[in-house]
């Protein structure tokens, strides 16, 4: 029996390994719609749209160009772009594509710099191995 930690995960932005990160984590879930009939004496569910949203701490380094790519496609003058998601550990992935929606940039005297990202899904999983 595997038992995975951290230096285990990994996070490919756009097909790059992102070098340089602490953690990312995901939330998955999904709206349950109310199908209850009048008369019924309970309520009654069905599933309805999935949604996921996570988000990753990163280590912030001059010569990391996937940070940077990252950081671009939230903190931009134009159009906010999709990009593609890749979250691994092990032979395990959950891959998708999503909107990097808010980027938070530390700089502390004593520490080193460090990017908060947090990013939305758009559209389905694009490949799931749990």
């Amino acid at each position: 029996m595997a038992v995975y930690s951290g230096k285990d995960g990994q996070l490919e932005f756009d097909g790059n390994a992102v070098g340089r990160i602490r953690s990312w984590s995901l939330q998955a879930s999904y709206d349950t719609l109310d199908i209850t009939n009048l008369g019924n004496d309970a309520r009654a569910y069905t599933p309805g749209l999935k949604s996921a949203s996570g988000s990753a701490s990163l280590i912030y380094h001059d010569d990391n160009l996937e940070i940077r790519s990252i950081l671009e496609t939230c903190i931009t003058t134009g159009t906010p772009v999709t990009a593609n998601f890749d979250l691994k550990w092990d032979d395990r992935r959950v891959q998708f594509n999503a909107y990097v929606n808010s980027a938070n940039i530390t700089c502390s005297t004593g520490e080193v710099m460090s990017a908060d990202i947090s990013f939305t899904m758009t559209g389905d999983y694009q490949s799931i191995t749990l």
